[in-house]
């Protein structure tokens, strides 16, 4: 637990200092067995302490240690969907942001990088009121075919074996996010072509 709890710590300052996340924005979780430790409500993921950190129960949803963030309901979602998936980050990075609020789905099929990252397809999950069960469930629906999401009118999410490698996913996505929208402003750039995209893919 006191290793989750510092990896959480770890990377929530790291989102602070890379501008990644803003003000009290964003929330972080990490699986231990058959609980999460997730980032408290209202805090800045820049300033946290691990004694700050919420324990939840996976299966019930009952906290201990505090008042977890709004969005434990998606974090839970993952975990209860995705056995395979230890670490989640959702922030609000400028880039990510932009094309959620322009409806501009993000394109990895720029890059190689992009592909090997965050696969085939970011997909946009449909707006909803932050917390609730819809959003939770939009991103439910999608959770089988991606690690990495864009939230209409909100932010982007990360998931991945660990923090680090959530980090790393979400890090590459608002790479290509800013890209994307540079290009966009110099009306060039496309995608790779479908056969090298396959020969990358290995499909």
């Amino acid at each position: 637990m006191n290793q989750a709890a510092m990896d959480v710590v770890r990377y929530g300052r790291l989102l602070y200092e890379r501008g990644l996340t803003n003000g009290t924005g964003g929330n972080i979780s990490a699986r231990v067995g058959d609980t999460m430790v997730i980032t408290p409500s209202g805090t800045c993921k820049g300033m946290l302490d691990p004694t700050e950190l919420v324990t939840v129960d996976i299966a019930t949803g009952k906290a201990t240690g505090g008042r977890p963030s709004m969005e434990t309901p998606f974090h839970l979602t993952v975990y209860r969907e995705r056995e395979d998936v230890k670490g989640v980050v959702h922030v609000h990075p400028r880039f990510c942001t932009t094309l959620a609020c322009a409806g501009v789905a993000v394109d990895p099929g720029l890059t190689p990088e992009g592909l090997m990252v965050l696969g085939r397809r970011v997909p946009t999950i449909p707006y909803a009121t932050p917390g609730s069960g819809d959003l939770a469930e939009g991103l439910r629906c999608e959770l089988g075919s991606s690690n990495a999401f864009i939230l209409e009118s909100h932010g982007a999410i990360a998931v991945g074996t660990d923090i680090k490698d959530a980090y790393h996913r979400l890090e590459t996505m608002e790479f290509h996010a800013e890209l994307q929208y540079r290009l966009l402003l110099l009306g060039r750039g496309r995608p790779l072509p479908e056969t090298e995209i396959r020969r990358i893919l290995r499909e």
